[in-house]
Protein backbone atom coordinates (compact mmCIF):
# COMPACT_ATOMS: atom_id res chain seq x y z
CA UNK A 1 0.00 0.00 0.00
CA UNK A 2 2.74 1.96 0.53
CA UNK A 3 3.72 1.94 -2.73
CA UNK A 4 0.90 3.15 -4.22
CA UNK A 5 0.67 6.15 -1.87
CA UNK A 6 4.45 6.66 -3.02
CA UNK A 7 3.55 6.39 -6.71
CA UNK A 8 0.57 8.88 -6.84
CA UNK A 9 2.82 11.42 -4.47
CA UNK A 10 5.49 11.14 -7.47
CA UNK A 11 2.71 11.66 -9.97
CA UNK A 12 1.55 14.98 -8.49
CA UNK A 13 5.26 16.26 -7.93
CA UNK A 14 6.27 15.48 -11.78
CA UNK A 15 2.61 17.38 -12.78
CA UNK A 16 3.69 20.12 -10.85
CA UNK A 17 7.37 20.38 -13.30
CA UNK A 18 5.03 20.59 -16.18
CA UNK A 19 5.34 23.32 -18.42
CA UNK A 20 1.21 24.26 -19.74
CA UNK A 21 0.99 25.58 -22.57
CA UNK A 22 -0.46 29.31 -22.57
CA UNK A 23 -4.66 29.42 -23.96
CA UNK A 24 -3.37 31.40 -27.15
CA UNK A 25 -0.89 28.89 -27.95
CA UNK A 26 -2.98 25.85 -26.97
CA UNK A 27 -5.86 27.51 -29.83
CA UNK A 28 -3.59 28.12 -32.76
CA UNK A 29 -2.14 24.29 -32.07
CA UNK A 30 -5.32 22.95 -32.17
CA UNK A 31 -6.66 25.11 -35.39
CA UNK A 32 -3.19 23.33 -37.19
CA UNK A 33 -3.90 19.91 -36.44
CA UNK A 34 -7.72 19.96 -37.17
CA UNK A 35 -6.40 22.09 -40.26
CA UNK A 36 -3.82 19.15 -41.45
CA UNK A 37 -6.51 16.68 -40.54
CA UNK A 38 -8.24 18.14 -42.72
CA UNK A 39 -6.28 18.33 -45.71
CA UNK A 40 -4.99 14.74 -45.12
CA UNK A 41 -8.35 13.26 -45.28
CA UNK A 42 -9.00 15.07 -48.48
CA UNK A 43 -6.03 13.96 -50.08
CA UNK A 44 -6.67 10.45 -48.57
CA UNK A 45 -10.24 10.84 -49.99
CA UNK A 46 -9.08 12.12 -53.48
CA UNK A 47 -6.92 9.42 -53.95
CA UNK A 48 -9.41 6.77 -53.01
CA UNK A 49 -11.99 8.17 -55.07
CA UNK A 50 -9.28 8.20 -58.26
CA UNK A 51 -8.31 4.63 -57.75
CA UNK A 52 -11.73 3.02 -57.02
CA UNK A 53 -12.93 4.85 -60.18
CA UNK A 54 -10.06 3.56 -61.91
CA UNK A 55 -10.22 0.10 -60.78
CA UNK A 56 -14.19 0.23 -61.33
CA UNK A 57 -13.52 0.92 -65.01
CA UNK A 58 -10.69 -1.27 -65.35
CA UNK A 59 -13.03 -4.11 -64.25
CA UNK A 60 -15.71 -3.52 -66.26
CA UNK A 61 -16.64 -5.55 -69.89
CA UNK A 62 -19.16 -3.91 -72.08
CA UNK A 63 -22.41 -5.83 -71.61
CA UNK A 64 -23.63 -7.65 -74.86
CA UNK A 65 -26.76 -5.68 -76.11
CA UNK A 66 -29.89 -8.66 -76.58
CA UNK A 67 -32.01 -7.95 -79.15
CA UNK A 68 -35.63 -8.44 -77.78
CA UNK A 69 -37.77 -7.81 -80.70
CA UNK A 70 -37.43 -11.54 -81.88
CA UNK A 71 -38.20 -14.88 -80.67
CA UNK A 72 -35.67 -17.26 -79.70
CA UNK A 73 -35.80 -20.25 -82.01
CA UNK A 74 -36.29 -23.46 -80.70
CA UNK A 75 -33.12 -25.63 -80.01
CA UNK A 76 -34.07 -29.10 -81.33
CA UNK A 77 -32.74 -31.71 -79.11
CA UNK A 78 -31.39 -35.32 -80.11
CA UNK A 79 -33.69 -37.94 -79.98
CA UNK A 80 -32.75 -40.27 -77.33
CA UNK A 81 -34.06 -43.90 -77.22
CA UNK A 82 -33.32 -46.29 -74.28
CA UNK A 83 -33.65 -49.99 -74.80
CA UNK A 84 -33.74 -51.88 -71.93
CA UNK A 85 -31.12 -55.05 -71.55
CA UNK A 86 -31.47 -58.16 -69.67
CA UNK A 87 -28.28 -59.52 -68.46
CA UNK A 88 -28.51 -63.08 -68.09
CA UNK A 89 -26.47 -64.56 -64.73
CA UNK A 90 -24.98 -68.02 -65.39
Amino acid sequence: MNKVISFFREVRAEFKNITWPKKDTLIQLTVVVISISIIVSLVLGGFDYIFTTSLNYIGTKPVPQINTNTLPTEIPLPAITVTPTIIKKK
